[in-house]
Order: structure tokens, then C-alpha cells, then sequence
């Protein structure tokens, strides 16, 4: 083993594992005592709060048992009748007297404070049954004072706690305060609500805010640091503490921490949900806090403790991995003097003699016998001066293949665009010849490209630079202009030449071209321009571009889209991105209610993207090809398997019905009635579940007909009494679109045709509410259609229409059938 191994592992041997160790335990002591604290806080002021709450629900609830009594009622609805009728016409008369009962004199009316007798007889009510109520105050509707006890002080900070008050109904409290003789309450308003239900007035009353503060006060025996506050927000938005602080005696009602400075204080009154953080607390001291807001009163109730003293238990392991850290940096610095040192020695007289080296002295020796690295190292410095030698004839080689790479591209290794360009520069400087562009562009790339991807794509521009390079004369130049586009630059060379040569180019295209994923039709597109005397190279080159597009342009037109379309559906059932979507079919039930009776399954692909691709855009190209038996194979698989789930669940009835298009090539199949047996054996359904939709414009064998009716399949046809509806029976169900309903008369015929031959009839189509509504006056009562609603994916589909009990469901369906026809 050499020396620096012998340090290296020396040193890690001591380091790594303990300092990794020290880091983790660190680490994970670090988060499980922050979750302690946070879990310790959180539920410390969920206790706090919910003491807080209870002492306020009791607060409210004596105020509303206070503003009940009957003499309040009584007397605060006369005199609130007395002043509105003296307000308005002035006739008082028949307002009821007021007192002489219940040892309450009779109220005068005209008085300053007529119910003055009422709120002391309330106050005394209030200091018998122990209440937490020290002083009140009557008001009427208006807000005039009726009466109040003598030392009552309390003025709402908001103007509008008393209407809001009457206006909602409810039980308010207002703001905490200090009266003139520094007692401390709390302002509550409630309604005073007459026998007729109505709000006649209101009930002020200050309560003791006492008991709040000695609740909040007992937090602080948790620790040194920890306690509980609570604030108040003032008109400005400041925040105000109503209760001491634990570091602050005085501060109730005397500290106000200004909204500006942010503190977790003025947050809490935001928080209506229970926040923990780190934050410093009103000290500026770091700490960590939990605060919420408490609803009825939006004060911010705040529990704390510092940092510090939440994390004492880490100070001492944070003092022995610094005791830990200083040994091994001093390990470190016996190792560098007793080891590194005399290294570092030898080092520098190798060093040394490589300078010299360097300077051309190839004469100079190290004379270091020793066996290990440094010795090993200055042997080689010996050679270096040979070495050298060898070194530059690297180097050359390398800074060619450089300029090469430069100059071609890296993956046909043919010239690139910038060599291209240059070259043109140059031959656009010779006047006294003509010279030629080509454009070249493939037609059919990118459909190699998206259903085989780019790997497959490489591959065939290096097959098609190729054949270019076997095409190419001497003194003519092919390049990659970028993509699937070619130039080829041919100097000194007439349109007539150039053109010859450009035909030999696209017979060179005639094979098809071979890669890993098969054979690939590969055409190509050729824009050529030569120079003159009044057109540069420069020109040139832009009209053979222009050209090279506009043939591009009429050879797409030309192209046929079939076999685009028959790709794409092979490679979407390699890859598994064929899907079945599905469109509800209901039934009438009774005016109002229609229930789910089955749905059309629909095919759709997904693109590699995840776009949707329609039938329409690959049906028409692959409807006569083998590959729609295979389609119509997969669609059939997974819509039975869909149907298995739903009936196995109870999302559908047993007696739903799921209809299938299926192509003439499938149906007309020998093999497609053992196939499709197969498939139903497996499945948990019933082949009545089953339709298939014969093609209207085709025919299917009658034979093939005899052999699904035979595994108890449904069938379903287009147009009634064609020559290709075929026979008639319960087996076969008459699906017809609306537009062959457009006429009343007929429309008469074929559902009495359907009627007469005991076939199902199912309109589709159905878009608006006035064709339903027709529909249904000649006695059609199976729909579908978008007015129902559109195609959707399986599990849009049943999550939309399904349900785990039937029960109920045509009801369900009729509300929702009823809100789409509304809109």
C-alpha cells in the first residue's frame, strides 16, 4: 500500500465516521426535539384557547339570560314603542304604562333614563347569582340610553358593535378596556328581543376581565421562558396587550407593538388556524411560537418559549462534537507535520527537476530510488523528455481531428453548414463561372420520426448520406444543411447538368430504406438554382431553397394519409393506447324521470403526447386493412372487461346494455363468433348485455348473423326495412339517428314498424330539448345523444352515471337530465 492510500484511509478512519455519526445524531436529536416543542405547544394553547372559549361561551350566555328576562322584554318594548311613536306623529296615548308591578315603579317616560330602576334591579340580579356582569346598560332601537348602573364606562371602540349587534341577532363582544379606577373588563353587547320577535334594543354590560388574565397567567409555571398572552387589535390595526406579559408586568393595555413591525403577535390575528414558527417574541428574543385567533372575540391568543430554553438539551452534545472536532484537527496537523512534511520534501526537489525538464534540460535526473508514489513519479520525469516527443505528434493528431469535427457533422460525418457556407462565399467571389445549388429535403421523415422515434430517424439519415455520397462526382460538395435537409453545391456546373443530376438523386430514393424497426418509403424533395451574371450564388441559394418547399409543398398534397393512419394504429396497439369511451343510452320512465339503461362504446388513440385522436382521422384508411379485426378485437376486450367490473360492483344493473360498432371485416370473420364466445365465457355478464351494430351501408352474411343470434347476443341496425337491416325479433334492436325522424309521418311508421316487430327502438342524435320533446309525443322512449351528455372515458363515464346501488337511480338521472335540459 502506498503513502497517500496509508493517509487517505488513516485520516477517513478517524474523520468521516465520526464526524458522519455526530452529524446524524445531531440531526435527527435537532428534528425530534423541535416536533416535541411544536406537538408540546400546539396542544398548550389548543387548552388555552379552549379555556379561554368556555369562559366566553359562559360570559355570553349570562348576557343573553340577563337581556331574556321579562321585565326587559317588557319594559324595553314599551319604551321603545314610546319613542318611535313620539318621534314620528307624536301620539303617545296608547303606549301601555310602564311599572307599578313587581315592586317597579311607574316608569316616566319622559325622563332621561326611564328604565334607570330596571338596569339597577339587573346589576342586582347579576351580583346574586354570582355573575360575572359588574355594570350595564339599557338602549333602545335608536341607541338612546334607558338606563344604565352608575359605573358603567364602557364606549365600544367600534362605532357599529351595537347595530351589528341588533342587525344579526347575536351575542358580540367588543373591545377589553380599563376603566377610570384601572379594573379591567371586557365589553359584551346582546339583543333585547321582543315576545313578537323583533329587536326592540340592546344590552350593554361590562363583565370582569379578571379571571381571563389569571387563566392566561398560570402558563407561565411551563419553564423559565414560557408564557401565554393575549391582544386585542386596535381601530389602526395595531396590536394590544390586555393581559401581563410574563417579561413585562405592566404592559396590559400600556404595550401596543405597531402593525408595521410584523411580530407574531400582530400575525396572530390572522391565524384561524393554529400556526407554530420561529420567530422573535416582543423581547426581539428568538423563540418559538404558537398563536391562533380566537373567533369570538379576534383577539390573537400567543403561547411561547425560548429557543434557548427549548433547545438546552442540545448544548452539551453541540460542546462534546466541538471537543470532538479540536482532536481531530489536531490528528490532522500530527499527521501533515510526521507525514505530509516529509512528502512534501521530496515533492518539491521532483518538481524542481521537471522545471528544469521543461526549460530543455532533458539531461537532468531525480536520482529517487525510493519504491512508492513520489518515487515511481520521479522515474517517470526521467522519460519525460522522450515523452515529449511523442506528446506533440498527439497533439497534432488531435487538433485535426478537432478541425475535422468543426467542419463535418457528427452524425453522417458528412460537411456541415458551416463549411457549406464558406464555401459558397468563396465561389460567390468568381465571376467568370456559373455554378449550381441544390436543396434536398425528405418526404416522410417525421412519420419515422414520431412512430419509431428519433434513434430510428438517425438511422436513416445516415443511410440517406450514404447513397447522397455515392451520387456525389469529384469537385461537387454535399452537405448537412441542419434536420433532414441537404445541400450540394456543384461548381462550374450549368442548369442542364445540374438538372440530369438531380434525377439520378431522386432514383436513388427508388429502395426502400432498412433500419432496425423494418423497411421505410423514403422520397425526397429537390430545389435547384444556378447562378448568372445578374445572380449571385447568394440568390441562388435562396431560390433553390424556395423551390425545394414549393415541391415539398405539392408531394404532401399528392401523398395519401392511408398509410399514415395505418402506422398509427399499429403502433398504438403495440403500445397499448387504444381506449373505449362511452355514451349514455336512458329511457323514459314517467314524465320527469329517465333512467340509465346502457351506453355506446366509442374507440379513440391517444397520441404519444396525450392528445386524442378521433375515429374519423384512422377508421376510413384501415377499415379495409387486416388491422381492424385486431382494432376491433381490442375494443371489444376492454369494453367487456369494463362491463365485468361494473356489474361485479353493482355500479350497473344486470340488465345493462353496452352497444358496440364493429367493422363488416370483423363481423363477416369466421372466426370472430368463437373469439367473441371466448371472450363472454370469461366475463361475468350476460350476452343479452351484448349489442353489435351491423353497418348500415355493408352487409354481413346471414350465416354470421345465425351464429352470434346463437350465442345470445344482441344485434342492431341502422335503417329499418333496408335490404341490409336484416331479420326481425327481439334479437335486433332498431338504433336510428334523429335526422331519419324528421319528418312526423315517418317518424309515426317506424315506430310503429318497431312496435309491430317487437324490436327495441333507440333514437340517437338527440341534441336539443325540443327534439326530445318530439320525440317523445310519438312514442320514442330511449335516448341518446349530447343533450344526455358526450363521450366520455370509462371512469369519467361511471363516475358521472354509475352508482354502488341502483336505488334511486332514475330518479338521480332525472335531475340531472333536467338541469342539462334547463341550461
Amino acid at each position: 500500500m502506498g503513502i497517500r492510500a496509508k493517509l487517505v484511509l488513516c485520516l477517513l478512519a478517524v474523520l468521516f465516521p465520526l464526524i458522519s455519526v455526530s452529524l446524524f445524531a445531531m440531526s435527527l436529536f435537532d428534528r425530534q426535539l423541535a416536533e416535541r416543542t411544536d406537538a408540546a405547544l400546539t396542544n398548550s394553547l389548543h387548552l388555552e384557547a379552549a379555556r379561554i372559549n368556555d369562559m366566553l361561551n359562559d360570559y355570553a350566555q349570562e348576557a343573553r339570560s340577563l337581556a331574556a328576562g321579562p321585565h326587559v322584554k317588557d319594559f324595553v318594548t314599551a319604551s321603545n314603542a314610546y319613542n318611535l311613536a313620539k318621534m314620528t306623529n307624536g301620539n303617545t296615548d296608547e303606549i301601555p304604562v310602564v311599572g307599578g308591578s313587581d315592586s317597579f315603579a311607574i316608569v316616566n317616560q319622559e325622563a332621561e333614563w326611564p328604565l334607570q330602576q330596571l338596569a339597577l334591579a339587573l346589576k342586582r340580579k347579576a351580583l346574586i347569582i354570582g355573575s360575572s356582569v359588574v355594570e350595564l346598560r339599557l338602549t333602545d332601537s335608536q341607541g338612546m340610553i334607558l338606563g344604565e348602573s352608575l359605573g358603567f364606562s364602557w364606549m365600544p371602540a367600534d362605532p357599529g358593535l351595537v347595530k351589528r349587534s341588533a342587525r344579526t341577532v347575536k351575542t358580540l363582544f367588543g373591545d377589553a378596556f380599563e376603566n377610570d379606577n384601572d379594573e379591567r373588563r371586557l365589553g359584551i353587547v346582546t339583543p333585547i328581543i321582543s315576545n313578537d320577535g323583533e329587536v326592540v334594543g340592546s344590552l350593554m354590560m361590562e363583565t370582569r376581565l379578571a379571571p381571563i388574565i389569571e387563566l392566561v397567567s398560570k402558563h407561565e409555571g411551563m419553564g423559565y421562558s414560557s408564557e401565554a398572552h393575549i391582544a386585542q387589535k386596535t381601530i389602526n390595526g395595531h396590536a394590544q396587550f390586555i393581559t401581563p406579559l410574563r417579561f413585562d408586568r405592566d404592559a396590559a393595555f400600556n404595550k401596543i407593538v405597531p402593525q408595521s413591525e410584523e411580530l407574531p403577535i400582530n400575525r396572530a390575528f390572522h391565524a384561524l388556524e393554529t400556526q407554530v414558527l420561529l420567530a422573535k417574541d416582543y423581547r426581539g428574543v428568538e423563540s418559538v411560537i404558537a398563536m391562533e385567533t380566537l373567533p369570538d372575540t379576534g383577539w390573537g391568543l400567543v403561547v411561547k418559549i425560548d429557543q434557548a430554553e427549548a433547545y438546552e438539551p442540545v448544548i452539551e452534545l453541540r460542546r462534546v462534537l466541538f471537543i470532538t472536532a479540536i482532536a481531530s484537527v489536531a490528528f490532522v496537523v500530527a499527521c501533515y507535520l510526521f507525514c505530509l512534511v516529509p512528502i512534501a520534501r521530496r515533492l518539491q526537489r521532483t518538481s524542481r527537476a521537471a522545471q528544469t525538464i521543461m526549460n530543455g534540460d532533458l539531461a537532468t535526473r531525480t536520482h529517487d530510488k525510493t519504491n512508492d508514489e513520489i518515487g515511481h513519479l520521479a522515474r517517470t520525469i526521467d522519460k519525460l523528455s522522450h515523452d515529449l516527443e511523442t506528446d506533440q505528434k498527439i497533439r497534432s493528431e488531435v487538433e485535426a481531428r478537432l478541425r475535422h469535427q468543426a467542419l463535418h457533422d457528427e452524425l453522417t460525418g458528412l460537411l456541415n453548414r458551416k463549411h457549406a457556407n464558406s464555401l459558397i462565399e468563396k465561389l460567390n467571389t468568381d465571376n467568370n463561372q456559373h455554378h449550381s445549388v441544390m436543396f434536398l429535403d425528405l418526404n416522410g421523415f417525421k412519420d419515422v420520426n414520431d412512430l419509431y422515434g428519433h434513434s430510428v430517424g438517425d438511422e436513416v439519415l445516415v443511410d440517406v448520406a450514404n447513397r447522397l455520397t455515392n451520387e456525389i462526382c469529384e469537385g461537387m460538395t454535399l452537405a448537412r444543411w441542419g434536420g433532414d435537409e441537404f445541400v450540394i453545391i456543384l461548381p462550374d456546373t450549368g442548369e442542364v447538368e445540374a438538372t440530369e443530376f438531380a434525377l439520378a438523386l431522386h432514383n436513388s430514393f427508388d429502395a426502400p430504406i432498412t433500419t432496425s424497426q423494418g423497411e421505410h418509403s423514403i422520397s425526397c424533395s429537390i430545389g435547384l438554382a444556378t447562378s448568372s451574371d445578374s445572380k449571385s450564388l447568394e440568390e441562388v441559394l435562396t431560390e433553390a431553397d424556395i423551390q425545394m418547399y414549393e415541391q415539398k409543398k405539392r408531394q404532401q398534397r399528392e401523398r395519401s394519409t392511408g398509410t399514415i393512419a395505418r402506422k398509427t394504429v399499429e403502433r398504438a396497439l403495440y403500445e397499448d393506447r387504444v381506449e373505449v369511451w362511452h355514451q349514455p343510452i336512458v329511457t323514459f320512465k314517467r314524465p320527469g324521470n329517465y333512467e340509465l339503461t346502457g351506453c355506446e362504446t366509442m374507440v379513440r388513440i391517444k397520441s404519444r403526447d396525450g392528445g386524442i385522436i378521433l375515429p374519423e382521422d384512422f377508421m376510413a384508411e384501415t377499415s379495409t386493412s387486416s388491422q381492424c379485426i385486431k382494432l376491433d378485437h381490442r375494443i371489444l376486450t376492454k369494453a367487456l372487461h369494463s362491463l365485468t367490473r361494473w356489474v361485479t360492483s353493482g355500479i350497473v344493473k344486470d340488465d345493462f346494455l353496452l352497444s358496440l360498432k364493429m367493422t363488416e371485416q370483423t363481423l363477416n370473420d369466421p372466426g370472430f363468433s368463437s373469439v367473441l364466445a371466448e371472450l363472454l365465457e370469461t366475463s361475468n355478464v350476460s350476452p343479452r348485455q351484448l349489442m353489435l351494430e351491423l353497418p348500415g351501408e355493408t352487409s354481413v352474411l346471414v350465416e354470421r348473423q345465425m351464429e352470434l343470434r346463437a350465442l345470445g347476443v344482441r344485434m342492431s341496425v341502422t335503417r329499418m326495412g333496408s335490404e341490409h337491416s336484416g331479420p326481425n325479433g327481439a334479437d335486433y334492436v332498431a338504433k336510428i339517428d334523429r335526422k331519419w325522424l324528421a319528418d312526423r309521418r315517418v317518424a309515426k311508421h317506424i315506430v310503429a314498424i318497431s312496435n309491430e316487430l317487437d324490436q327495441k327502438l333507440i333514437v340517437n342524435g338527440v341534441e336539443t330539448r325540443e327534439q326530445m320533446a318530439e320525440l317523445h309525443s310519438i312514442g320514442v322512449s330511449c335516448f341518446q345523444g349530447t343533450l344526455i351528455d358526450r363521450p366520455r372515458r370509462s371512469i369519467d363515464f361511471i363516475s358521472n352515471w354509475g352508482q354502488s346501488s341502483i336505488t334511486a337511480l332514475g330518479d338521480q338521472l332525472g335531475q340531472n337530465l333536467a338541469l342539462r335540459l334547463a341550461g
